[in-house]
């Protein structure tokens, strides 16, 4: 559904014209449904992207802008012959790591995120070509072309003019009807956020798996390689 379909349908239900619902008005409530439907996860599907960075040698921060419209990366791999997936840490470890004489430029291992830069450690030494999964920010341009599909999933589409009928009818003070359809948009949500974010049937959630990271180990194992002798 794109946004005249919406506005079509709460205008069908409310019986209610652009003199009595102006179509600003109405576009308010529909972009505050679609908003509150947003904040209830930061991993919607619907948003997830995959996008290609190269890095510049001796070069640690990445604007994340840059990149792409991200909200949240999720992964970072180095798709070199060598590579390897890199793995998250706190910039507060990673900015007492690698320091002085220890800051030397090498294959990155990890990534830590700060200030809207993605930052590299080992800063790299050469050009690696990078792989970044994440999660997108929404589009808004929907609501400027009504032709454009709703940059949300297909299932919430139709909850979004039941916001409005509620909206609308809580404006008018019928309280019977603002509630009735407050309460068919809010479990409407609910049923389309349990489908959209359970585990799929081919990979259950597991609460601890162990896991090992050999990005450490590797790191690790070739970090005196890596450093200078500083002696005197």
């Amino acid at each position: 559904m794109n946004l005249a379909d919406v506005r079509q349908m709460v205008r069908d239900i409310s019986d209610l014209d652009t003199i009595d619902l102006p179509n600003s008005l109405l576009d308010t409530f529909i972009k505050e449904a679609f908003q509150r439907i947003l904040v209830l996860e930061r991993r919607w599907p619907w948003y997830q992207e995959t996008y290609s960075l190269s890095t510049v040698a001796s070069q640690r921060a990445y604007t994340i802008a840059n990149i792409g419209d991200i909200k949240e990366i999720i992964s970072i791999v180095d798709t070199s012959t060598s590579g390897n997936r890199f793995t998250l840490i706190s910039y507060d470890d990673a900015e007492e790591i690698w320091l002085g004489n220890t800051d030397v430029a090498s294959r990155p291992y990890f990534w830590a995120v700060w200030d809207g830069q993605i930052h590299l450690y080992p800063k790299p030494d050469v050009v690696y070509p990078l792989t970044i999964r994440a999660y997108r920010n929404p589009s808004y341009t929907w609501l400027t072309n009504t032709a454009t599909e709703i940059d949300m999933d297909p299932l919430m589409h139709v909850l979004l003019a039941y916001y409005a009928l509620a909206r609308v009818y809580q404006r008018q003070e019928d309280s019977e009807m603002a509630q009735m359809n407050q309460r068919s948009f809010e479990e409407g949500v609910a049923m389309a956020r349990r489908d959209l974010m359970k585990p799929s049937s081919h990979r259950p959630m597991l609460m601890s798996g162990g896991r090992k990271y050999p990005t450490m180990r590797r790191w690790m194992q070739t970090l005196g390689s890596t450093l200078r002798d500083y002696s005197p």
